[in-house]
């Protein structure tokens, strides 16, 4: 029997966009044991540890994908790149892809 990968809080590597709300730049991160899964800026970080998993269920992909572009078109020249947003988002979807069965 498989257990979903927990979940745990640490720093953020580099800079990074808040894949939550995609709207401010992240302070800390969601890890597995192995690699970072999703970037937190302060105000999503407050409602990871009050919500849990939960907040990753209001992440839509297409709302994510828009407000993404929203950032880099208001910020164009500050960091972080499109190729480091577009790493985030693949690890984020291939977690989702593995944890889609206990959902």
């Amino acid at each position: 029997m498989e257990f979903p990968e927990p979940l745990f809080e640490s720093c953020v590597e580099g800079r990074r966009l808040c894949l939550v709300c995609a709207r401010k730049p992240a302070r800390r991160a969601l890890w597995t044991v192995s690699r970072p899964i999703v970037p937190l800026c302060e105000d999503c970080r407050a409602d990871w540890n009050f919500y849990g998993y939960l907040i990753l269920r209001r992440i839509k992909p297409g709302d994510l994908i828009l407000r993404v572009i929203q950032y880099k078109l208001l910020h164009p020249f500050q960091a972080p790149s499109c190729l480091a947003i577009w790493r985030d988002l693949r690890a984020f979807q291939e977690w989702a892809g593995t944890m889609k069965k206990f959902m």
